[in-house]
């Protein structure tokens, strides 16, 4: 339906955005005084996790699925 496809494009935007905001901009702005936003600046660990963890979740899916069509056309 529509509505699933806005929410997942919505939900795509907003990784997408706090995925660059904490790899790249971050980086580069002064302390915020904000107490999250600072800690996503001085993060070196977890703002790599997320990108890393999906590469290796769609090879996984992909070659689950490509596991299965072998297993099913053979």
């Amino acid at each position: 339906t529509p509505f699933y496809g806005y929410a997942l494009l919505a939900l795509t935007s907003v990784l997408f955005i706090f995925s660059m905001y904490s790899l790249v901009v971050s980086k580069f702005m002064p302390d915020t005084g904000v107490a999250f936003l600072d800690t996503v600046k001085e993060d070196r660990y977890f703002c790599l996790l997320m990108p890393i963890t999906g590469l290796s979740f769609t090879f996984a899916v992909f070659w689950n699925w490509l596991g299965m069509k072998f297993f099913r056309h053979n």
